[in-house]
């Protein structure tokens, strides 16, 4: 054997108890008390419910990803290939580009209002809708059956269901160059780019020319239109100019200066009587004058006389109104009018007056005699004649207003429409000058240039799609297939589901020439391997629980169901308590399947090897006759023979009772590889005969509910579970194990690799 060689311990004699062989320990090589350690932690803990399927995060779809690779690629590379063939058979598409300008009509507003038929209603000329009308019309049907009429023959129009649609309204694109712009950039795609350019310039042109005979068309309704309202305004105003004349000759209340002449008399004599009435303010003025300073030859000695009396009574006149304002500041209203002084001084003044008075009247009749007043008294008269002739010609001039007003209003139509008439002349020509000097609506390049790069398709970017999303398809399988999957994988996931302590965890073993034995995978073949140290883990976890429980020889081995690795398990887990010491047997107690039975293989020259635990159980032959010894001198395996006809209650009879408690005295451990437990009574009778039972479960095999059920079936039949060994792991061995796989020797010289497999199922 290779490696280092186990302890050789004396074997006692039958029926002699075991020795301290059976709890002592020599490791050899190195020993990882991990698994002990977990177990001893995990013991006895409470353990909440807990759901594996729910508790899977980002690593675990990962780690699914990474582990079913293949089946990504499954998925991604036809899916690749064909989104590949199909991104190279795509045709090639050109893209012809030419930029245009669309610019609505301008017309002065007030020449537009005056030569308009849509008064109020621009919206035909309006800058924010004239150009996306525009642009509408661009994209319609009628311009792009225009365009392929004029560029294809009536052979290439055959070859199509719906020219204008499939090359031109489906492949056309407008878009503004800029905000608020009035240039647009039209972009055509075609297959064929000389075709392409051909029919963007001829939808161009056509666009163009619409645009400009729609405006020209405006143009000329606008001027016809005007010159129709010229030719009304003109026919009004010869009808008002002849029914002026016509008014004229009937009413003759008109002068030739076009005033009313009644109203020319009444001004004529009101500045003549205004003149007389000057004239005669004057007289009396030089009358009032020569009375008041009359000559001195010219006054008599009486009057000479009454003057003199005149101005001494207006000397006291004065003397006595300053009297009586006098005493009218110093006394109030009431003692004023009640004073006899003030009534004597106010008598006093009113004969004086008197006295003036009557001087003044001799004086009157002396200037009634002079020759002023003769003319002043001329001219009184004519006044008088010019008033009564003014009154009249004020009656007749009020008399003829409303002729005359009619008269007035038929001048004013006449005016106003004359200066219509000469305005509208005016517009008419303004308006024809600036229609002649202004641009086209729609200006466009001389010439569209051809292309000579395709802009469609995008082979490589194709390409790359179709792989991204066939591997994300491919992906997005494997995280729905691990998302289903709720089977458990991780050696935590099961120890908390099942609330027993992990009495350690074994990788996929490698398979090679030096594991490969009779159908299973023997670690012992290399013992400085993770898998080796992965069992001697196994029984550093049995040695604790032994602390706690008692002692165990007889071991059970079993799984929920076929395939978990139990029987492999149980064979290196044996090898391992050999090379530690433990003078240990190997028991195949699988009636159904026994798979041990090549490992070691019967010894030729001796007798009875080739019988086993089925003839035992009969009493056919006693169990020391069926032994066979293997190169491990501590190990000893017992197969179980030919189970043909054998009842499988065989199992649950008081010799293997027997049988088990003969072999516990003459073994330290006694390891047999029972049945599967789900939906077969074999395991759970085998359970109460051993002191304790290893349940072994395979990594990913199994739901939690279906762990939970083998555990449910083992502990009401009051079988005793030591723990649980997760076997078969792939992922996240490196947590398990404090060396990896080149760590632990294993890897052979000279670059060659040993090929990995999966444990061998019994």
């Amino acid at each position: 054997m290779d490696g280092i060689m186990p302890f050789r311990g004396s074997s006692p004699a039958p029926g002699a108890p075991a020795g301290p062989a059976a709890g002592a320990e020599l490791a050899p090589g190195r020993q990882a008390p991990l698994a002990a350690g977990f177990a001893h932690a995990t013991a006895h803990a409470p353990v909440p419910a807990f759901n594996p399927a729910a508790s899977k995060g980002p690593a675990d779809y990962l780690r699914a990803v990474r582990r079913r690779f293949w089946m990504v690629l499954v998925v991604a590379v036809p899916m690749a290939a064909l989104s590949s063939a199909w991104a190279l058979r795509q045709p090639k598409i050109y893209r012809a580009v030419a930029e245009i300008t669309i610019d609505s009509p301008e017309i002065n507003p007030m020449l537009s209002a005056l030569v308009s038929k849509d008064i109020g209603q621009p919206e035909g000329h309006s800058a924010e809708r004239y150009a996306p009308n525009k642009v509408v019309q661009l994209q319609g049907m009628a311009l792009a059956e225009k365009a392929v009429t004029n560029v294809l023959s009536a052979k290439e129009l055959s070859s199509f269901d719906d020219a204008a649609q499939e090359l031109i309204v489906g492949n056309l694109q407008i878009k503004p160059i800029g905000a608020k712009t009035n240039r647009y950039a039209v972009t055509l795609e075609g297959r064929d780019p000389s075709r392409t350019s051909k029919l963007l310039y001829a939808l161009l042109e056509a666009f163009k020319n619409e645009a400009s005979s729609e405006s020209r068309d405006r143009v000329a309704a606008a001027a016809d239109f005007a010159n129709d309202r010229l030719k009304r305004l003109r026919e009004d105003l010869r009808a008002v100019e002849a029914e002026l004349i016509d008014k004229l000759r009937e009413a003759r209340i008109v002068g030739p200066s076009g005033r009313n002449i009644f109203e020319e008399q009444y001004v004529n004599l009101s500045a003549r009587l205004e003149n007389e009435m000057g004239r005669l303010g004057e007289l009396q003025q030089q009358l009032m004058i020569a009375r008041t300073m009359p000559k001195p030859e010219s006054i008599s000695p009486d009057q000479q006389a009454r003057n003199q009396e005149i101005a001494q009574l207006t000397r006291e006149k004065k003397q006595l109104v300053r009297l009586l304002e006098k005493a009218r500041g110093v006394q109030t209203r009431k003692h004023f009018n009640s004073d006899p002084y003030t009534k004597d001084v106010a008598n006093r003044l009113e004969e004086i007056m008197e006295e003036i008075r009557e001087l003044k009247v001799p004086e009157k009749v002396e200037l009634a005699r002079n020759p002023t007043q003769m003319i002043l008294d001329h001219f009184q008269g004519r006044v008088e004649e010019d008033r009564a002739n003014q009154q009249e010609a004020l009656a007749r001039m009020q008399d003829s207003l409303p002729e005359y007003q009619k008269f007035l209003a038929m001048q004013k139509r006449r005016d106003e429409l004359a200066a219509k008439v000469d305005e509208m002349d005016r517009n008419i020509v303004s308006f024809d000058i600036l229609t002649r000097s202004q641009n086209d609506p729609v200006r466009i390049p001389p010439g569209v240039a051809e292309p000579t790069v395709p802009v469609k398709p995008s082979r490589g970017l194709l390409i790359g799609m179709g792989l991204f999303v066939s591997l994300a398809l491919g992906m997005g399988l494997v995280v729905l297939l691990e998302h289903v999957d709720h089977s458990v994988k991780v050696p935590e996931h099961v120890t908390q589901g099942l609330d027993l302590c992990l009495l350690g965890v074994v990788p996929r073993i490698r398979r090679s020439a030096l594991t490969h034995r009779g159908g299973h995978l023997w670690a012992s073949g290399t013992p400085n391997s993770l898998e080796a140290d992965a069992f001697r883990n196994i029984r550093a976890g049995l040695l604790g629980a032994a602390d706690r429980r008692g002692r165990i020889v007889t071991l059970l081995m079993t799984s929920p169901k076929a395939g978990d690795g139990k029987s492999t398990a149980a064979l290196n887990l044996a090898a391992t308590c050999a090379r530690a010491g433990e003078r240990t047997l190997l028991l195949d107690v699988d009636l159904r399947r026994p798979t041990l039975e090549d490992v070691f293989p019967p010894e030729p020259d001796k007798e009875g090897t080739h019988f086993g635990l089925v003839d035992v159980l009969q009493g056919t032959l006693p169990w020391q006759k069926t032994l066979r010894h293997t190169e491990l001198p501590n190990l000893d395996f017992i197969p179980t023979g030919d189970p043909t006809g054998i009842p499988i209650e065989i199992l649950g009879t008081l010799e293997l009772r027997q049988l088990l408690a003969a072999l516990s005295r003459h073994y330290d451990r006694v390891i047999l590889d029972g049945p599967a437990v789900l939906g077969m009574a074999d395991c759970r009778m085998l359970g109460r005969m051993v002191d304790a039972s290893i349940l072994v479960v395979r990594a990913g095999a199994h739901p939690l509910v279906t762990l939970q059920r083998t555990k449910t079936m083992l502990e009401l039949s009051h079988v005793p579970i030591a723990g649980v060994v997760v076997n078969g792991l792939s992922e996240g061995v490196e947590h398990w194990s404090s060396y990896g796989y080149e760590d632990a020797g294993f890897v052979p010289s000279r670059g060659r690799t040993p090929a990995l497999a999966a444990s061998a199922t019994p």
